[in-house]
């Protein structure tokens, strides 16, 4: 097994913003956290979902990946209440046929409302 993992300087050691196998790309929690300041990127659902897919979407770039080779996902949120509006921005960014998708309801560090964690194939089917 070829295991590889990159590091995020947001991210707190030890600690991986993912870790990839030959089959497989695991992405730790992403939150809607700014990359420069490491600040929360707004104080609503929308901006902070907007946020996190977009930390996905460059981890699985850098990966030579994307959106489409994402088959799992677990959403933590802090309310219930944010749920449909969370469900329509992250519709933005996947396509039939959807990751399989577990939802969490739990406290998160840094006043976040959203962290998402992702697993990736390497090969699309």
């Amino acid at each position: 097994m070829n295991d590889e993992s990159t590091l995020s300087r947001l991210a707190p050691k030890p600690f991986s913003s993912s870790v990839q196998t030959d089959s497989c790309l695991y992405i730790s929690g992403q939150g809607g956290l700014d990359p420069l300041t490491g600040d929360v990127v707004g104080k609503d659902i929308e901006s902070q979902t907007i946020s996190t897919m977009e930390h996905i979407r460059r981890i699985l770039t850098e990966s030579g990946l994307s959106l489409k080779h994402v088959v799992k996902v677990n959403v933590y949120l802090t309310d219930r209440s944010l749920y449909n509006e969370f469900n329509e921005v992250y519709a933005r960014f996947f396509e039939a046929p959807y990751p399989a998708r577990t939802t969490i309801y739990c406290d998160l560090n840094y006043d976040l409302l959203v962290e998402i964690d992702a697993i990736a194939t390497v090969e699309l089917k």
